[in-house]
């Protein structure tokens, strides 16, 4: 088994959904693919019965405030989602998570710390899961 730190996981994005560049000055992300469950308990039925919904991909990054990187707040403003790419650790760069997403941001400015950033994503379309 081999585990390893976050330390080394980044967060890439491309408006233009093609080659995602690395989003600087992140150090959180999180994915949640939850599938929703639809109730189809009918008459006569013992207990409730449930079939699978689709899955529901979305997330949250968080990090601080880079004023040489404005992709993030660049994103919230997208009309069209770009190309998101989680990785958990970049050495091992194989293991991946990637698809389309649209993305929102908030930033929160502190007297007593570093000016904050973070934000939240949705699936726009089919993601990916990478490995070898």
């Amino acid at each position: 088994m081999a585990i390893k730190t976050g330390r080394y996981g980044t967060v890439s994005y491309d408006p233009a959904g093609v080659t995602p560049v690395a989003l600087i000055a992140l150090n959180k992300w999180k994915m949640s693919q939850k599938t929703p469950m639809i109730n189809v308990t009918c008459f006569l039925d013992t207990n409730k019965v449930y079939v699978p919904d689709l899955k529901d991909l979305s997330g949250s990054i968080s990090g601080f405030w880079n004023s040489t990187n404005f992709v993030l707040f660049s994103a919230v403003d997208a009309t069209t989602p770009g190309l998101l790419k989680l990785v958990p650790n970049s050495t091992e760069a194989t293991f991946y998570w990637s698809g389309l997403a649209y993305l929102d941001a908030d930033i929160d400015c502190t007297v007593s710390g570093a000016p904050a950033v973070s934000g939240t994503f949705s699936a726009a379309g089919s993601w990916t899961f990478a490995h070898p």
